[in-house]
């Protein structure tokens, strides 16, 4: 198992080229209408393009990485819209040097603080019958002078704590591989998995 500070490094790799390795995800930057999601308690559901969880409109969460001695450091705050779709990664400490503080997920292509990368990316979020559960799936497409330069998915399961609505937990996953070698631009094929808890982030 790796460390925490092991995984984060994996993690920050995963963010420079996380790009589904799916069907309708060719070189021209097109994200799939509809996917299939695996929710928490074990069922699958179609997801579409931009969808959310409707628990989640309208909020902030601060995400930590988790372990056995409790909560650790905290690696990205998720934001959600009007229709609990999420919107962006904000306060990005962990890929910084790359895309900065803030990755949109609005399906336009931007600049990242390397020359000549650029990214598109989309979410795909989905809630268990109950409501209590939801999956969001991450497609961030990745290129380098106009041609895709990896591929890659990255999930996010969760279920909110029933003594607590401010606090969730679940499992942060990512499964990727380099598609095209970029001299100077570190991108390695990678894959981990660990556990994060999540605290709404409440205004004064």
């Amino acid at each position: 198992m790796l460390t925490a500070t092991m995984r984060r490094g994996g993690f920050v790799t995963m963010l420079i080229c996380a790009l589904p390795m799916i069907g309708g995800c060719g070189s021209s930057g097109q994200l799939p209408d509809e996917i299939t999601v695996l929710l928490p308690d074990g069922t699958e559901t179609q997801a579409t393009l931009g969808s959310g969880v409707i628990s989640l409109a309208n909020t902030t969460w601060r995400f930590f990485e988790a372990s056995s001695s409790g909560q650790g450091q905290q690696f990205l705050v998720l934001s959600f819209g009007p229709n609990g779709e999420l919107e962006a990664f904000n306060e990005n400490t962990i890929a910084t040097s790359i895309f900065g503080s803030t990755i949109l997920f609005d399906g336009e292509q931007h600049d990242t603080s390397q020359k000549g990368l650029t990214y598109s990316a989309a979410t795909y979020g989905a809630e268990t019958s109950d409501a209590n559960g939801f999956t969001f799936e991450v497609i961030l497409n990745a290129f380098f002078a106009g041609f895709e330069v990896a591929a890659g998915t990255a999930t996010a399961t969760g279920t909110f704590d029933p003594d607590d609505p401010d606090t969730m937990t679940g499992t942060f996953a990512y499964d990727f591989a380099l598609t095209i070698s970029i001299p100077g631009v570190p991108i390695e094929d990678e894959a981990d998995e660990f556990d994060y808890v999540a605290h709404r982030v409440v205004e004064e």
